[in-house]
């Protein structure tokens, strides 16, 4: 396998910043919040897929001249966690996983928006799934209110 170049791995870099909303900066720093830590994650994930030792991408992803490369590797550990647990992770991985084949410019161009029709589609089908159990909970809850006022305005009725 090809070791993924320098260049992408600055377009990943931005790609995971823009979409966990940071900055290249604050995903290189010490910063330890959770949107910026999964933006490390993101890259690390992306590094190590694409040939990259955990070293190279412990003094990539810090500010230090040379970085720790247990950092990496927890990074690493984290990322198959969240991908197997939370669907918004795994689509920006998937996501990010796209900016390494022929679409870098345009990847870099549309800051880390461009995305895979396949994975768009089943948002869309998971968004309408979503929308239609929503509505009938609305509608569930309407009916249900109905019932109580005409329960209450019952018992209202008996006690006069």
């Amino acid at each position: 396998m090809k070791k993924i170049s320098n260049e992408i791995a600055d377009a990943v870099l931005l790609g995971a910043a823009e979409q966990c909303k940071a900055t290249p900066a604050l995903v290189r720093s010490k910063d330890r919040r959770r949107f910026i830590v999964e933006a490390r994650q993101l890259v690390t994930a992306i590094l190590k897929e694409g040939g990259w030792g955990f070293q190279a991408i412990a003094n990539f992803l810090t500010e230090d001249e040379v970085g720790n490369h247990t950092n990496p590797h927890h990074w690493f550990k984290m990322h198959e966690i969240s991908y197997g647990q939370y669907d918004y992770y795994r689509i920006s991985y998937d996501q990010l996983k796209s900016c390494y084949n022929e679409t870098v410019d345009e990847f870099v161009l549309k800051k880390g928006k461009v995305i895979d029709i396949e994975i768009y589609m089943e948002l869309k089908n998971k968004y309408e799934t979503l929308k239609m159990r929503h509505d009938s909970v609305l509608m569930e809850s309407k009916l249900m209110k109905q019932t109580a006022n005409k329960l209450k305005s019952q018992l209202t009725q008996l006690w006069k």
